[in-house]
């Protein structure tokens, strides 16, 4: 009766890991598809233009915009890819 018991544990074990394993992508591929990119590569994006100077956005890697840290405003008439909205 053990050797029963065992085998049918191990068996259960085997495919609840078989099943785990086979829903992981599908969970990884729906949160990926629920968050959009609004942006596709890297890029700048300037926005927010006040008083002669915009701010500047860099497209990151997860496709979203961030606040670029080295040059964080420009001139608006030197200003690249000027939108109203990054």
């Amino acid at each position: 009766m053990m050797k029963f018991a065992t085998k049918f544990l191990a068996v259960g074990a085997i495919a609840a890991a078989a099943i785990a394993m086979s829903m992981a992508p599908t969970e990884a591929a729906k949160k990926k598809a629920a968050a959009p990119k609004t942006c596709g590569g890297p890029g700048l994006c300037s926005t927010n233009c006040a008083n002669g100077f915009c701010s500047v956005y860099l497209c990151g890697a997860d496709g979203a915009w961030y606040p670029a840290v080295l040059t964080p405003i420009c001139p608006q008439g030197n200003c690249v890819n000027v939108r109203k909205k990054c």
